[in-house]
């Protein structure tokens, strides 16, 4: 079988992708934000259902993909980075292949150089949003064949494709799934269009492909713990964690560029309106626009690199595309065109300058994967602190497989996260449903309480806790008085060791 010149290309631009994400292998392992995929994981594979038996406040498609790389190719932090680094590898590849059918090929590799320089510095690994922001992209990808063709099987591949998005970020593939209902709603009443099948399909596709997700939640999950977890209790994190927007700098220029490049694709897709170019270029520059303005949800709340993830990906997926159709528009403008040409490289060689410098700093040097804990199983090749590899040591010297421990804080009503990591690392079971701490969960009476009870119920015999104040300007870093956890712990547990700021508290005996 012949392969294209084009599916050779890409398949290059993949390997070189994977090779520029390998250094994520060796990469400081997060005690919380990674761990809390981990955990989660790992509790699915010992039998344990989202929602009903843990809290988790992502949809279920990340824990469970993992849990069944761990079922076949072993429970490790390597099979989640290089699983970590296919899903950003492809992301890039999709980006690529969007801004060449909008574009141009020389200008789809800008969009993917850019792609793989953002996504690397972002750091956050195995975080949900980069397969959903994969599957929103992918969704874009064959709607806009259909605009194309006017083939309806690329409506029913685009609603698949949103489905599988909501199930690894269920607010980010939502709000895409309702912006590409609304698009085709438009395009029903601006363009030639004539029938309302093709948002039929889609609506419907949606819809039968969303039921199987439906009968597992009423019959083997939790509905209504799902409900708190994904919806409810998500809500209040906003006033419990919020950052205020950045200063205007140039180590904060992102968090104005990346806005402003999607505010420019809306104002293009207006041009083109205007011009009367209702084209596939139109619509794909609409689709990605707002797709990236609701995806700007996520900094409402919290204002950091994190959360900026699914914007800038939107908006480094719409520039490339807005620099070639701008010129293209403007083409008999020698002076637009090198005016349009020297902004992108300037607003964009600045934006990129961090996470550029970041990358040179620690060549070649990175690149260099070898074992660094022999010690921990399931954590060989990752860079972890000197005092979390003690604490994991002596976790398994003085506990069995089938005992439970809590990792806490040492005050539970003032708190911005815990070290979930230790249950992952020293495989020990976690003693209750929350192995993921968060203010204005467990910093409440009910949530205590019942913390309490799962304490004594499972006999917990080791409890890890660490001074996880906190002292962000938001809600979190008010102590609220409520001081039951903190009580049960300090009454039925002595301190046992010291590692850093890990304290290793065990149940007292009865003499």
């Amino acid at each position: 079988m012949k392969v294209s010149k084009n599916n050779l290309f890409i398949v290059i631009l993949l390997i070189i992708s994977v090779i520029y994400y390998i250094p994520i292998i060796k990469s400081p392992l997060a005690p919380f934000d990674e761990a809390v995929i981990l955990v989660g994981a790992d509790r699915i594979m010992k039998g344990e259902i989202p929602y009903k038996d843990f809290l988790t406040i992502y949809g279920p498609a990340q824990i469970y993909t993992l849990a069944t790389l761990f079922e076949f190719f072993g429970v490790s932090v390597t099979v989640e980075r290089i699983y970590d680094i296919i899903i950003k590898s492809f992301l890039s590849i999709i980006i690529f292949l969007i801004i060449r059918k909008i574009a141009s090929n020389k200008t789809a590799i800008i969009g993917w150089v850019m792609s793989l320089i953002w996504i690397e510095y972002s750091y956050f690994h195995v975080y949900p949003v980069y397969p959903a922001v994969l599957f929103t992209f992918i969704s874009v990808y064959f709607l806009l064949f259909h605009i194309e063709q006017e083939k309806k099987s690329y409506v029913v591949l685009s609603a698949i494709s949103i489905v599988i998005a909501i199930l690894f970020r269920h607010d980010l593939g939502g709000l895409a799934a309702l912006v590409i209902t609304t698009i085709l709603i438009l395009r029903k009443k601006i363009s030639k269009q004539k029938s309302w099948l093709p948002l039929i399909y889609y609506i419907a596709t949606g819809i039968i492909t969303s039921v199987p997700v439906i009968i597992w939640l009423l019959i083997y999950s939790d509905i209504n713990a799902a409900l708190n977890d994904l919806i409810y209790y998500p809500l209040s994190i906003p006033g419990q964690q919020g950052l205020p927007y950045p200063v205007l700098s140039r180590w904060n220029l992102p968090f104005y560029v990346f806005p402003s490049v999607l505010l420019i694709g809306l104002l293009t897709f207006i041009k083109l309106i205007k011009q009367k170019m209702i084209n596939t270029t139109a619509y794909g520059i609409l689709l990605i626009s707002v797709v990236g303005i609701v995806f700007c949800n996520q900094l409402w709340g919290r204002t950091d690199i994190t959360h900026l993830i699914p914007s800038s990906l939107a908006a480094i997926l719409l520039s490339p595309i807005l620099m070639h159709t701008l010129l293209k528009i403007n083409s008999q403008s020698s002076r637009f065109y090198a005016f349009i040409f020297m902004l992108f490289i300037i607003f964009f060689g600045i934006t990129l300058s961090k996470p550029l410098e970041k990358k040179f700093q620690l060549l070649p040097r990175n690149y260099s994967i070898s074992v660094i804990n022999p010690d921990i199983k399931r954590a060989k090749y990752a860079f972890i602190s000197q005092d979390i590899k003690d604490v994991v040591s002596f976790i398994q010297n003085i506990t069995t497989l089938d005992e439970y421990i809590y990792v806490g804080v040492k005050n539970h009503d003032n708190l911005v996260m815990n070290d979930p990591i230790f249950y992952f690392l020293a495989e020990r079971n976690c003693a209750t449903k929350y192995h993921e701490l968060s203010p204005g969960h467990v910093t409440t009476v009910k949530i205590q309480n019942e913390m309490v009870n799962e304490l004594k119920n499972t006999n917990t015999s080791l409890v890890v806790l660490a001074p996880r104040h906190s002292s962000e300007p938001n809600i979190s870093g008010i102590d609220v008085k409520i001081d039951i956890l903190d009580e049960y712990i300090s009454s039925n547990f002595e301190l046992r060791r010291t590692f850093g700021i890990y304290e290793i508290w065990t149940r007292k005996t009865i003499s």
